[in-house]
């Protein structure tokens, strides 16, 4: 019996590059969307650490902004939290994570 869970069954969570427009903000978004503890640090190491004890089955699709200059603070930062995600990822069969660089219409 295929006990692996259904398309419909896994808790998507979409990172919007566009929309989010500073860790802080990503931190907060993560924390209420993934159900994250009041304690939780909002920084990278508390977030791995946090996405570790995900129990049911979660996709974070990121979105990267595709015409955002990669030299900025902002995009660097954004390429820790990707690598976060993905580390995570690797650890937690529950995790899944799809990054993906897109360019919208103007």
């Amino acid at each position: 019996m295929d006990n692996k869970p259904k398309m419909r069954d896994i808790y998507e969570v979409p990172i919007d590059e566009r929309d989010l427009l500073d860790m802080n903000t990503i931190h907060d978004y993560l924390r209420v969307t993934l159900g994250l503890p009041e304690y939780y640090g909002k920084n990278l190491d508390a977030l791995q650490d946090c996405l570790g004890d995900i129990d049911t089955p979660t996709r974070l699709y990121v979105m990267r902004d595709a015409s955002a200059d990669p030299a900025s603070e902002y995009a660097q930062e954004m390429d820790k939290l990707c690598l976060v995600l993905l580390q995570a990822a690797r650890e937690n069969e529950m995790l899944s994570v799809s990054i993906n660089t897109v360019r919208w219409p103007d």
